[in-house]
């Protein structure tokens, strides 16, 4: 070597910690250092050798380091203790080299490992949409998350939750229900009927405004004849006032009987207790045969517009003055709502809004705490009142699939007495004491329903619940709480017990069903006895639902079956079991499936047919349950596919023309005559307007109504006696019977079966 070549310099040995060394800072060189510590880095705070060579092995490092995951944590790299001045560690190359290799064979083993983890913990998209994905959990992991069975339809901000519990959940399941419905309705005669059905409503709204007001002189007007009424109340009497107690049966014939004696009397709290009772029960009386509009049955127009009468009588009646019969009215509107199908989505939001207003109200405090401000005859009714609203609250969260509000609301009302109404009355300083259980009375059912109101609370919380799921032991263990309530249900002999006992094992035989649903929907007959008692349990529960059901409505008696979901969700869970026993090598199971199956089905069929005939509307759970049945057929006799498919669509095209051959006029219904139709809100205030200012010796005309309201108040006297006008029926533009609101659900907007986008859900 000459003395003019270049000597190649030696690097100096790197004193500073990696981080310092790497930002170029003055490092104290201690374990931590300060800048580490300062910087909130102490723990990777970390000495070693820098690698020798040059800036290739600098790229190939980012480029390593870029292939890890941006989700990547970082690791505490564990390194040999500060290097001290002048120490021989880094004054051979071979040394040097040693160490740096042994760091890269250090740094590609922690990669590799961090690569396994994350195998682990990806999910697969497909389950993500459905939250059905359970993440495996291996030995070395610690509490993964665990996803629930539930759905999520919709798109941005509208968007519609069904949990666990809910019956709609199940349909995510069926992974080839949508194919199969879209193949079997192109060009079939449902889509011909339900462009029929389309023409009719288009028609039907380009006569009707969109806003339309129906005035009234009082309540009383939209009462039918007498005649329809007192088969109504009877019927009401008969069925929900057997379960949920909302009237003093006393108090309510007498008051009833005057009402008809006088009928010059209007403005009374009986206007809107007699509409609403009628609204109740006017969809599941058998009086008369169902026809149709564009909006539903006339028996469904005439219950929403009952309740909307009821509505503004409410939104009239003073807040501050509560009576005992606003208070049942609110009652009577929630069951309204469910028999009559009116407002299906914001059912559960109207319970919700109805146990917060008689919480605000106290009632779920115990009379006895009131003292003397709280009579004993109204104390025995705020009892009543509050157990029928946590029921009717309780079975709208089961059905929606969320826990509850009860399971966070702390209350001390005792449940009601086991008394008749003729036992209380208004006056009484004194309670009798409470009948024995066996004995049943008018007050049977809420008084052991309330018994195992804190079991149905926590069951509806724990399989609804987002951060944790049930175990095996767990769910046995609950069964079989529930299987003794159920053997606890007293047998009444009482034929006007009927229902109660039935309402009474229902609710809680259906959570039978929801407890084993979760493993149910997860069809593994290689898992062990866990899947085979889950399938066999569930399916005994769904069995067991259907024909109780079929029992009550043979009576024949329809409350139950429009009021209630749980028929639906043992069908369509019976028809999930038995699609996936058809690919399995399990013969017993496959067997009992199918018997179950075969059993059910058609009763299924007639329950669902009665649901959405009554009303008119909420014929999509019908085409749903229709389509299963027929593909589920397809698996057991792939033979018959064309026969099924006709099958599918034939039983929805005979629900639809039945539709259109009894379609009428809204006109000429009972109630059209008092429909006043209007362009626009504006007009309707305006002609509100006038209304107050009628007088009898001379009618204003539109400019002078609207000066004189700028000019002077109306008097109480034309409060009094105006008008009353309720707000307009809210129809919607979209058809009820096709598949368009659960379509999708999580992939985008609905589409209808011609293949066009539609953006309303």
């Amino acid at each position: 070597m000459s003395d003019t070549q270049k000597r190649q310099r030696r690097q100096r040995a790197v004193l500073s910690c990696k981080d310092c060394h790497r930002r170029k800072l003055k490092c104290d060189r201690e374990l931590p250092c300060n800048r580490c510590i300062n910087g909130n880095i102490a723990a990777q705070c970390a000495y070693g050798p820098e690698p020798l060579t040059g800036p290739p092995e600098q790229s190939v490092k980012r480029q390593r380091q870029a292939s890890i995951p941006k989700a990547n944590v970082r690791f505490e790299e564990h390194s040999p203790a500060p290097v001290k001045v002048g120490e021989s560690l880094f004054r051979s190359d071979i040394v040097q080299s040693d160490i740096s290799a042994q760091n890269r064979i250090d740094q590609l083993e922690r990669e590799v490992a961090l690569l396994r983890q994350q195998s682990v913990i990806h999910v697969d998209k497909s389950h993500e949409q459905i939250f059905d994905f359970v993440r495996p959990s291996g030995e070395n992991e610690v509490d993964p998350p665990v996803y629930q069975v539930g759905m999520l339809k919709g798109r941005n901000y509208a968007t519609f939750y069904y949990g666990p519990s809910s019956a709609i959940s199940i349909i995510a399941h069926f992974p080839d229900l949508r194919s199969f419905m879209k193949c079997i309705y192109q060009n079939s005669t449902a889509q011909r009927l339900a462009q029929d059905m389309k023409v009719l409503e288009g028609r039907s709204q380009s006569i009707n405004s969109s806003y339309s007001i129906l005035s009234i002189p009082h309540l009383r007007s939209l009462l039918p004849d007498r005649g329809t009424v007192d088969i109504l109340i009877r019927q009401y009497l008969d069925t929900f006032e057997t379960t949920y107690r909302i009237l003093h049966l006393p108090s309510f014939e007498a008051a009833y009987r005057l009402y008809w004696d006088s009928e010059k009397s209007t403005g009374t709290d009986m206007d809107a207790l007699v509409l609403a009772v009628l609204a109740c029960t006017i969809c599941t009386s058998t009086h008369d045969s169902p026809r149709y509009n564009h909006s539903g049955s006339n028996f469904h127009s005439k219950a929403v517009s009952w309740i909307k009468a009821c509505e503004a009588w409410l939104r009239r009646h003073s807040n501050k003055h509560r009576t005992l019969a606003s208070l049942q009215v609110r009652c009577l509107r929630l069951l309204a709502l469910s028999a009559s199908s009116h407002k299906v989505k914001e059912y559960y939001q109207e319970t919700q809004a109805h146990m917060a207003f008689m919480r605000s109200s106290g009632l779920h405090r115990d009379p006895s705490i009131i003292g003397t401000r709280c009579s004993v005859f109204e104390g025995e009714m705020r009892r009543r009142l509050w157990a029928t609203s946590m029921e009717l609250e309780l079975q709208a969260s089961i059905d929606k699939g969320t826990p509850s509000v009860l399971s966070s609301l702390e209350y001390d009302c005792t449940s009601p007495h086991n008394l008749n109404d003729t036992d209380i009355y208004v006056g009484m300083e004194e309670l009798p004491q409470s009948l024995p259980i066996s004995t049943f009375t008018d007050t049977s059912f809420l008084h052991s329903s309330m018994q195992t109101t804190d079991l149905r609370t926590r069951l509806c919380a724990l399989t609804n619940s987002l951060k944790s799921s049930m175990s095996f032991q767990d769910t046995l263990r609950y069964t079989d709480t529930v299987q003794r309530s159920l053997q606890a249900i007293p047998e009444w002999a009482n034929l006007r017990s009927k229902q109660a006992q039935t309402l009474l094992d229902l609710q809680l035989r259906q959570f039978l069903v929801i407890l084993f649903t979760s493993k149910a929907l997860r069809f593994n007959t290689n898992s062990g006895a866990e899947s085979w008692v889950s399938i066999i349990g569930s399916l005994e529960a769904s069995v067991k639902v259907i024909d109780m059901h079929t029992h009550i409505l043979n009576m024949p008696n329809l409350a139950l079956c429009c009021t209630r979901n749980d028929y639906f969700r043992a069908a369509m869970l019976i028809c999930h079991i038995a699609y996936h026993a058809s690919k399995s090598d399990d013969k017993i199971i496959a067997q009992v499936a199918k018997a179950s199956f075969d059993h059910c089905v058609h009763k299924a069929l007639r329950l669902q047919e009665e649901r959405a005939m009554r009303p008119g509307r909420g014929g999509q759970q019908h085409w749903y349950l229709s389509a299963v049945v027929a593909l589920v057929g397809l698996q057991y006799d792939p033979s018959q596919h064309e026969t099924m498919k006709n099958q599918a669509i034939g039983r929805v095209s005979r629900l639809l023309y039945k539709m259109l051959s009894l379609q009428e006029d809204p006109s000429e219904q009972a109630l059209a005559s008092e429909v006043s139709r209007s362009w626009g809100r504006k007009r309707a205030e305006i002609d509100a307007k006038q209304v107050l200012l009628e007088d009898t010796s001379a009618t204003p005309t539109h400019a002078d109504a609207t000066l004189n309201t700028a000019a002077e108040p109306p008097s109480a006297e034309v409060y009094a006696n105006a008008e009353l006008r309720l707000d307009a029926f809210d129809i919607g533009g979209v058809s009820e019977w096709m598949l368009d609101d659960f379509w999708f659900f999580n992939d985008g907007p609905a589409l209808d079966f011609n293949g066009q986008s539609r953006s309303d859900l």
